[in-house]
């Protein structure tokens, strides 16, 4: 089922958005179809690259996985499938958190750089349905949140930007100061 009506309240239609999961049977290729809602995209990170781009790491997210020793509950194959993501519908404002840590038989962090852009970060290729009525595909950047450190310990710092200067500033435990675009980036 579609859900067509949002929730009314001022936060899931800031940051409410909706995909559809699609799990297929790898033996018989019956299909099960759910939309769920969310409120931040968690997006995978490619492995072993020194840098990606934003717009690889939403392509691995909706390419989805295989879901190895799944029963199908129409032909009772243990044989897995496939699940992929598709992108239905986008918020007004749209959270990415990029997923960097990863079990390689032990907990890592994928310290490559993610590129992107401050702003028109275009997310149309990554829908599934382009529709014209949903005139909001471009985002433009308003803040980065970097991890420091490790699973086991580490912290965060941000940079902001203030919408009516188009300044930068980074917040950490020391007071904030202003930086120019070139050193906004998401590292570590």
């Amino acid at each position: 089922m579609i859900m067509t009506e949002r929730n009314q309240s001022p936060i899931s239609n800031l940051f409410g958005g909706q995909y559809k999961s699609t799990l297929r049977c790898v033996s018989c290729g019956s299909q099960s179809v759910k939309f769920e809602e969310f409120s931040h995209l968690s997006v995978p990170m490619p492995a072993r690259a020194s840098q990606c781009s934003l717009h690889e790491c939403i392509q691995l997210f909706v390419e989805g996985d295989t879901i190895s020793g799944w029963t199908c509950p129409e032909c009772q194959s243990s044989d897995g499938a496939t699940k992929r993501l598709d992108i239905w519908r986008i918020p007004p404002v749209l959270i990415i958190h990029v997923q960097r840590f990863y079990n390689d038989g032990a907990w890592k962090k994928n310290q490559s750089s993610v590129l992107f852009p401050l702003k028109n970060l275009d997310v149309s290729p990554h829908l599934a349905i382009k529709d014209a009525h949903q005139q909001h595909h471009r985002y433009h950047l308003y803040g980065v949140v970097n991890h420091f450190g490790s699973m086991d310990s580490g912290h965060y710092t941000a940079f902001c930007r203030a919408p009516n200067t188009d300044r930068w500033h980074k917040y950490d435990p020391r007071p904030p100061h202003k930086y120019s675009t070139t050193t906004i980036r998401c590292t570590n």
